[in-house]
């Protein structure tokens, strides 16, 4: 018996050349900081498609670069100079995702075609966008994307001679019948974007720099630390900076700061515990920003609790010397919560948690203390905060029904 191939391919056109540069492939067009094409390839990596096709006829500098950096992060790239190259690349039983020259979507729009299943494709209204859509009828045209099967791809490449690939696979793909999902346009998330220009990306980066910079879920971080965030991610979005080297530097950070600690350094531990505070949101921000992809949890969420935990105990024993031993006692309290809180929390939604206890907010909420040289009496208020929201969760587990427990039958008499 045969094997029932339910694999994802994506098909990225990368050919046509930009309207503004001479040379310049509309796939290399800036945006958010990295190319087009970029956005492109992990848009269909998030969808689960393996492997990622670029059909492109040449490969300038800018491109290659691009590619390049795709493949470090793991992604499996195929390069097809042509249709059949493109073909080869592709299961017959495959089903294969088309994206447009030019085109930016978004995981919403891969959803709602992937949810329909092959053959399909997006449309637009004619009357609400221009020739960067290719016409379909007299009302509708695509909107760059469809969902066909490496079959059509196949038998397609056989017998294209001197036509163009992406506008051969979409005649054929309505011709045979394929589903047409309308998006009408009226909303932020309806709208598609075909660039041939730099001008053309603008509003959509403002979108997608909006998503990123959305509301954090703890007080620091939306009350304290936006503004900083937002001009950090700014200034480094267009740079080689990753967000793995900012998760690195904050880290490296954190430990620098229990060392201080240690050494009897106070002011300079809390310096350091200071600085490191934005940088996990600007991470988050310019993982948002280039849609990394994340297998599991990172390295830094095991780190970064450790190493504020190590901080909490290196500050509390150095202050034992002129404070007495209750400084680790407060300090011990105050983990044993907080560990205590996160296994309360584990899998269930409380709102608001914007409030809850968790290291940022708990180093600012510090910082008083350390300034006008009360650092037991900041310990007491981080072990009442970090009990406090244990047991505001707790008594929000008790609120909560428990869930009815499915029957097995009619009890016996």
């Amino acid at each position: 018996m045969g094997t029932n191939r339910m694999s994802l391919a994506a098909l990225i056109c990368a050919y046509q050349e930009a309207e503004e540069t001479a040379g310049r492939l509309r796939a290399t067009l800036p945006l958010a900081g990295r190319t087009l094409v970029e956005r492109q390839a992990r848009l269909a990596a998030s969808a689960g498609a393996n492997p990622i096709i670029i059909l492109v006829e040449r490969i300038p500098a800018d491109l290659l670069a691009a590619l390049d950096g795709l493949r470090r992060e793991g992604m499996k790239l195929v390069v097809a100079r042509n249709a059949a190259e493109a073909a080869d690349a592709v299961h017959p039983d495959d089903r294969l995702l088309l994206i447009a020259d030019g085109l930016v979507a978004t995981e919403a729009h891969l959803q709602r075609l992937l949810s329909i299943g092959a053959p399909a494709l997006l449309t637009v209204p004619d009357m609400r966008v221009d020739d960067r859509f290719e016409r379909i009828d007299a009302h509708s045209r695509w909107g760059g994307l469809a969902l066909l099967d490496g079959d059509m791809l196949r038998k397609t490449a056989a017998v294209l001679n001197d036509w163009d690939l992406q506008s051969t696979l979409l005649r054929r793909a309505v011709q045979s019948g394929a589903r047409q999902i309308a998006l009408r346009g009226e909303s932020a998330d309806d709208q598609l974007t075909v660039a041939e220009q730099t001008s053309d990306l603008a509003e959509m980066q403002a979108r997608i720099v909006a998503g990123a910079n959305r509301s954090r879920d703890d007080w620091a971080s939306r009350f304290l630390l936006a503004p900083v965030e937002r001009a950090a991610t700014h200034l480094l979005m267009p740079g080689p900076v990753t967000s793995d080297w900012v998760n690195g530097a904050a880290i490296l950070l954190m430990a620098l700061a229990a060392g201080a600690f240690a050494s009897g350094w106070l002011g300079t531990g809390m310096a350091l515990l200071l600085i490191a505070t934005p940088l996990g949101g600007i991470a988050d921000r310019l993982a948002a920003l280039r849609m990394r992809i994340a297998n599991g949890p990172s390295w830094w969420s095991y780190l970064s609790p450790l190493l504020a935990a190590a901080s909490l105990l290196t500050l509390s024993i150095a202050l034992m010397g002129r404070e007495g031993w209750g400084c680790l006692a407060l300090a011990a309290t105050t983990l044993a919560f907080l560990v205590a809180l996160k296994l309360e929390i584990k899998g269930r939604d409380f709102e608001p948690r914007l409030w809850l206890a968790e290291p940022k907010g708990m180093v600012w909420m510090l910082l008083p203390f350390a300034v006008t040289g009360g650092w037991r009496a900041g310990l007491a208020a981080l072990a009442i905060y970090a009990a406090g929201s244990f047991f505001w969760v707790q008594s929000k587990v008790r609120q909560t029904p428990a869930a009815a427990k499915p029957s097995s039958g009619p009890e016996p008499d």
